[in-house]
């Protein structure tokens, strides 16, 4: 009994938080989408699914969800197998100073994004260095910023950049945690190349891999601060995203006066979304993975 109520103890603190920070606003989310209100005025209005039935006739939301989820599968494919590749090429490639190489990929993590997007934003612009060296080669100078195509290309290319650094811890941990017994076992079998790869460090690795894409799908649909900072959604809102769209209606203004409880029911759905994607990914996980399946 005693240890009974001392777990409570150290739970219901945690609990509470939850419930306060995270529950409560949730559901106050959802209230607020059901009404028609600015965020400034004292009195609004109940409408009930109204705001859901536009959102979905939007096109500037179509668009923001068609750009959340190319986004999200391109920067999931890129960040995810560049990290691998870079892991593969330190764990086998015999740098003569590791340890530097490892920091070199891992230090792009250490930058806060919005920083990141400023930087880049500087970098990438119109006369900005990146453009002086693409005339110094006898090219023309690319508009990063003015066209939504590389607008679109440049957040991916920063994304892929920044976020790499943490994949490659993952991938890294999991090539250790493969055991010089094992590999010398494996060597005497005549295990090389993609065969060692195949059969001793997939299975080791497949955990991670489902981890790690799901995880960085997930990060890459709610992008928000990078895309801020770099593009805000621009140029005509050619980098649009969820976020962006929640926030430019919530608070900026730039699709007219505020629109509070309509960014309430965006949230709403991309929640529900949100949800929908995790069961999936949990239902992909038990079918590839026989293991947890026979453990049932």
């Amino acid at each position: 009994m005693k240890e009974k109520r001392l777990a409570i103890g150290f739970i219901a603190p945690l609990a509470l938080s939850i419930m306060l920070f995270q529950l409560y606003p949730i559901l106050l989310n959802g209230f607020y989408s059901l009404l028609n209100w600015n965020g400034l005025t004292k009195t609004a209005s109940f409408i009930g699914l109204e705001n859901y039935a536009a959102l979905f006739s939007d096109p500037l939301f179509r668009k923001a969800a068609i750009h959340s989820l190319i986004y999200a599968l391109l920067g999931t494919f890129f960040q995810v197998g560049i990290s691998f590749l870079l892991a593969w090429l330190v764990e086998f490639a015999r740098f003569k100073k590791p340890a530097a190489v490892k920091l070199l990929f891992i230090l792009p993590v250490a930058a806060t994004t919005a920083v990141t997007g400023i930087v880049f934003k500087t970098l990438f612009s119109f006369n900005g260095p990146i453009n002086s060296l693409i005339q110094a080669m006898g090219l023309s100078p690319v508009r990063w910023l003015a066209d939504p195509f590389w607008a679109f290309v440049l957040v991916l290319i920063v994304s892929v950049w920044k976020e790499t650094g943490t994949l490659f811890i993952y991938w890294m941990t999991g090539f250790a945690g493969v055991g010089n017994d094992v590999l010398e076992a494996a060597s005497l079998d005549g295990a090389r190349g993609w065969k060692l790869m195949r059969h001793i460090y997939m299975p080791v690795l497949k955990p991670i891999l489902l981890m790690a894409s799901g995880v960085t799908f997930i990060n890459n649909l709610k992008v928000f601060d990078l895309v801020q900072t770099l593009t805000g959604g621009g140029p005509y809102y050619g980098t649009d995203m969820f976020s962006t769209f929640i926030y430019q209606n919530a608070f900026t203004g730039s699709f007219g006066p505020p629109r509070l409880s309509y960014a309430c029911a965006a949230a709403v759905v991309i929640l529900i979304g949100a949800i929908l994607l995790f069961v999936i990914q949990k239902g992909v996980r038990k079918i590839l993975n026989p293991a947890a399946r026979a453990s049932r």
